[in-house]
């Protein structure tokens, strides 16, 4: 018996929400038989085609599926989708919670083809490759790494279809499966399924807190207390810009998880894709602890998502392994968007998109900063999406839900934890999705009212079931 009083927009969306909402919270199960339409219409004094569209939204998201006279079921994990995943025919909203940092910023394709179109040899793309890719491919990653804080080997670089695949391939040559990876309490939400499919355990860990009440780096001591008895076998970092957190680590606290890695033979991932927005370099840990650290690259935060094209660096010892996972997996990244972002990378339209972008983020930062006080927004103007603390009492999945009503999209903490975790009180909103600044402003101006509003009522009354 879902709770509406509080929605503010259709009622058949506030039903899927507070659907949704149960579901996460643990308070419906996978397998539970939800009400016939009819009765729930009857209980909640709507029509019947209120909650048909209801329980069509709910198949839609794939939250649960109707079986032809059984009723309608919460569905088993493997039919859910994730709310980031774009869709082809999604209804319009403000979007501050898929993180495309400023697509409309990127550099011209057609321009692009252009080039490579009168590239000499530009046939020779159009076949096998070796699985690492090209080594001028490889040599362009390289340069990349440089912006990571990494003097890259090309040797040691392997080309892959983007971050997320190179995350995969890198899990697998590294790790068994059910070895144990330490991870932030919050982190980026595909690392988390992606060690489920390849049968790793994730094992959260807390942060230190900053001076400003903010997140910080990676306790070390929980990490080597992991690694004692949890047995954990690696960890998974995002050092420059965490997400969600926005926070970038000193290199005191680098060296902190470096000295923890080497005492307790642990393997290190680092993957940052928003690095190249921080105008200042730090030491990857690929350089710090080169024997033991996987580093992943990316630039399709900052100019090309459509090429699926990332780098990985590993130790000497995983580059046969990597080779074949790519192989295994894909055969090859494509040649042909490899050699899109290499001509981009050499003709300097990195370094111009990157100051487009980078002045883009600073006014939109600042004006989060201004409409959302005095909620603290944990960010600075070089960090694409920010981190917004919530009053105690606030439900951040209540706040996504009646947000999710006037149009506007933003992400609760719940996407950022483990299933077995209670959601904390923050919301992740992004910077650059949304090309309007007076879209992007207005959902501001409604994220701070829906909160204050939400702060004012009693507990029973907040949109969530």
């Amino acid at each position: 018996m879902p709770n509406i009083e509080a929605a503010q927009g259709p009622i058949y969306l506030a039903i899927a929400d507070a659907l949704e909402a149960d579901i996460s919270t643990g308070a419906l199960e996978q397998g539970d038989r939800l009400p016939p339409q009819r009765e729930l219409a009857y209980q909640l004094g709507v029509t019947l085609g209120t909650i048909t569209r209801a329980y069509s939204e709910a198949e839609r998201r794939r939250l649960v599926k109707g079986e032809t006279g059984r009723g309608t079921y919460v569905a088993t994990e493997s039919q859910k989708v994730s709310p980031l995943i774009p869709q082809e025919d999604e209804p319009e909203a403000c979007d501050l919670a898929r993180n495309f940092a400023y697509p409309h910023l990127n550099p011209s394709l057609s321009e692009g083809l252009v080039r490579m179109a009168r590239t000499s040899g530009i046939d020779r793309l159009n076949g096998f490759v070796p699985s690492e890719g090209l080594r001028a491919h490889r040599e362009t990653g390289a340069l990349v790494f440089k912006d990571y804080g990494l003097e890259a080997d090309p040797a040691r670089v392997a080309v892959t279809c983007g971050a997320q695949h190179g995350i995969q391939v890198t899990c697998q040559a590294l790790f068994r499966a059910g070895d144990a990876i330490a991870v932030d309490r919050f982190t980026y939400p595909s690392i988390l399924s992606s060690l489920e499919s390849l049968g790793l355990k994730a094992v959260a860990l807390p942060a230190l807190r900053r001076e400003d009440g903010g997140f910080g780096a990676m306790d070390p001591e929980a990490l080597a207390q992991a690694a004692r008895t949890q047995a954990v076998k690696g960890v998974f970092l995002m050092p420059n810009m965490q997400n969600p957190t926005t926070h970038t680590m000193s290199v005191g606290e680098r060296d902190s998880v470096v000295q923890v890695a080497r005492e307790h033979d642990l393997k290190i991932v680092e993957d940052d894709p928003y690095t190249p927005f921080l105008p200042e370099t730090l030491p990857a840990f690929g350089a710090l602890a080169p024997e033991r650290t996987a580093s992943i690259a990316s630039i399709s935060k900052v100019c090309s998502p459509g090429s699926r094209i990332g780098f990985v660096h590993v130790p000497e010892i995983f580059g046969d392994s990597i080779r074949n996972k790519i192989g295994e997996s894909t055969w090859m990244a494509s040649p042909i968007t490899a050699e899109l972002i290499a001509g981009w990378v050499r003709e300097g339209h990195l370094f111009k998109t990157l100051r487009l972008k980078r002045k883009a983020n600073r006014q939109r930062f600042l004006k989060a900063q201004e409409i959302l006080a005095p909620h603290f927004l944990q960010g600075d103007v070089n960090k694409v999406f920010g981190w917004l603390q919530l009053p105690d009492q606030v439900d951040p999945d209540g706040v996504q839900a009646a947000l999710s009503h006037q149009g506007i999209s933003v992400l609760s903490s719940r996407y950022f934890q483990l299933k077995d975790h209670t959601p904390a009180p923050y919301l992740r909103l992004t910077f650059g999705s949304e090309e309007s600044d007076d879209r992007f402003f207005w959902a501001l101006d409604r994220i701070r009212t829906t909160i204050d509003q939400l702060a004012e009522l009693p507990a029973l009354t907040r949109p969530v079931g």
